[in-house]
This record gives structure tokens, C-alpha cells and sequence, in this order.
């Protein structure tokens, strides 16, 4: 039988536009995750302002599907 979790159901809109912070929570990818798969050369198409990264959601998708091939 599987295990229930406190926490709610998530999942990436593709018309949604997440800072790189809700990205991590909404998709459950670490940051140490993101930078192993960096330094593998799979970048996300993050969207800059200043300091901070954005991610549009379908841009968030596609580099789930990648992080699933590696």
C-alpha cells in the first residue's frame, strides 16, 4: 500500500511563471540536483530580472524531460 504525504498535490502550468525558488517547490527538483545537472550541460531557458531567474512553466516541462534522460 502507498505511503499518504501531508502535502498537496503539485504540478507545473505551462502558461505559469515561476521564480527559480517555486520552480524547486512546485517540481521537488533540489538545487544540488539543478547544479549536478548544470555541470552536465542541461541548462533550464531561465528569464533574468536583476538578480533573480524566472522560469515560464512550459520552459520548467522541458527541462524536466530533460533531467528525466540524463
Amino acid at each position: 500500500m502507498a505511503a499518504t504525504t501531508k502535502r498537496p498535490p503539485t504540478f507545473i502550468d505551462p502558461d505559469r511563471l515561476y521564480s527559480l525558488r517555486g520552480f524547486q517547490e512546485a517540481s521537488g527538483i533540489s538545487a544540488t540536483r539543478m547544479r549536478e545537472a548544470r555541470l552536465q550541460g542541461v541548462v533550464p531557458n531561465f528569464l533574468s530580472v536583476g538578480r533573480r531567474k524566472f522560469l515560464m512553466g512550459r520552459h520548467a516541462i522541458d527541462y524536466l524531460e530533460l533531467l528525466a534522460k540524463l
